[in-house]
């Protein structure tokens, strides 16, 4: 019952008996955050003369506390998102929370801010599939487009996607494979004569001498150079290796659906880029022949075939445990740019003070810079190193300062990955395939659900008003 002194709340069935002046403090905050003139509204007066809120029993103490004029606290058994409503519903500002909760609190949002990446893919990545799957229902082109994609996209979609990722695979590895082995010298062989002619062109004659059986011994010929080419059978691999990838970028481009998303794909672009690489090759090769054995200005086009490489990145893409590691790096952007600008300051700076220590052994400012950054990450080739008192002292300050920036940063980093990787079982058992490939939706509790723009300003939600 309500009295001269005292007013009974019942938060959703818990009682709370407070004085009258308390109640005139949160029925002005709550005129002030609903613009209503009237609060009735926003709670019922039951019969017994109680006003009934349906809120959280558990967040009102600390709500009671602060229209108190103590500290507001968080509950530590309460989600930072469900007392962001309260505080909401309430008319709190959260800055008014007291410090040690209220730095729990804001990570709590910083923490969904950065698990909008991952959300924000993994939702488009859902409705791409449920699309294709549509397609795939209907008649015409557009459903043999979205089964030949499915094929090609997805191995968990059928027998025939699995065999075409494995086949797809191997290739991949053999391209790799004939890469790396065409380096070393035991899957080398010496030139036989008609490579030795492209090799020496117009110049063959004077080493005709090495190859027509003529007695060296008293003839000025010049020696033959020490140079090889690779095996016969790793040509023959990249010569197969290619026209697989390039059959396999015509069907792709011929049966995506979605074409302008396709060629701003970073994967895409490499299996474009690696043959346009391997066709120039070929080119400069007829054109001019000697450049398969020496060195050139085309060389430049030789060495680009490192990016081969990346086609390892289709293989791992589908596993969650690969895109967790990239929305860690995208993530930490800012972060990764902050230590290399740290790192490039430092590396200027302590450069700068081992040249100018004394120590002979820094030549130039250029060549201390390779120690500087050598030592700060904590690397130390040994290849160059302090030997003079001052120098040293620069040396072990350098090396501090680098230890320091990494421990820093490094760890921002760490939890980003821990965090969408835990993020991602939470997912992971959240939803399921049918048949058709569809998938439920995320989890209830969802970064999207927690509107938020930075950890500065937090939104409000629309509370719930009638109860």
């Amino acid at each position: 019952m309500e009295d001269q002194e005292h007013i009974i709340v019942s938060i959703s069935g818990t009682k709370f008996e407070i004085s009258k002046d308390t109640w005139i403090s949160i029925e002005s905050n709550l005129q002030q955050k609903h613009g209503l003139k009237e609060t009735s509204n926003l709670y019922k007066i039951t019969k017994s003369g109680d006003h009934f809120f349906e809120r959280h029993p558990i967040c009102f103490p600390a709500v009671l506390g602060y229209f108190q004029n103590r500290e507001l606290h968080m509950p530590s058994s309460l989600c930072p998102s469900e007392f962001n409503d309260e505080l909401e519903f309430w008319g709190i500002n959260p800055e008014k929370m007291a410090k040690c909760c209220y730095s729990r609190y804001v990570g709590f949002f910083d923490d969904q801010n950065v698990l909008k990446i991952l959300e924000t893919d993994q939702a488009a990545r859902t409705n791409e599939k449920l699309e294709i799957a549509r397609r795939q229902h209907g008649t015409g082109w557009r459903a043999l487009e979205a089964k030949v994609w499915s094929v090609l996209e997805e191995p968990s979609s059928g027998t025939l996607a699995k065999i075409y990722f494995y086949v797809s695979a191997i290739f991949v590895i053999v391209s790799i494979s004939a890469l790396v082995s065409g380096t070393h010298k035991t899957f080398k062989r010496p030139l036989n004569l008609a490579e030795w002619r492209e090799f020496f062109g117009d110049d063959f004659y004077k080493y005709k001498a090495h190859f027509d059986g003529s007695d060296l011994t008293n003839m000025t010929v010049p020696p033959l150079p020490k140079t090889g080419t690779s095996l016969d059978f790793l040509m023959y691999l990249e010569y197969v290796t290619v026209t697989f990838f390039t059959i396999e970028l015509v069907i792709r481009i011929i049966f995506c659906p979605f074409k302008k998303k396709f060629f701003i794909s970073f994967l895409n672009l490499v299996d474009i880029f690696a043959l346009l690489v391997m066709y120039s090759k070929y080119v400069v090769n007829a054109i001019n022949p000697k450049d398969k054995y020496q060195a050139s200005v085309f060389d430049i086009v030789h060495c680009l075939q490192i990016v081969r490489v990346f086609r390892l990145f289709r293989l791992v893409k589908n596993y969650i445990g690969f895109r967790v590691l990239l929305y860690s790096v995208k993530a930490s952007a800012v972060e990764v740019m902050l230590m290399s600008m740290f790192l490039v300051v430092a590396m200027l700076m302590f450069g700068a003070f081992a040249f100018f220590s004394g120590d002979t052994v820094f030549e130039s400012i250029p060549d201390a810079f390779w120690w500087a950054i050598i030592t700060m990450t904590t690397v130390g080739y040994g290849d160059v190193y302090p030997t003079i008192g001052l120098s040293k002292l620069v040396g072990a300050v350098c090396a501090v300062t680098g230890v320091c920036l990494l421990a820093v940063i490094i760890p921002i980093f760490v939890n980003n990955f821990l965090l969408f990787y835990a993020y991602s079982k939470v997912w992971g058992s959240s939803t399921s395939e049918d048949g058709n490939e569809k998938r439920k939706s995320i989890a209830s509790v969802s970064p999207s659900e927690v509107n938020v723009t930075s950890s500065a300003s937090l939104p409000a939600k629309t509370a719930n008003a009638n109860t």
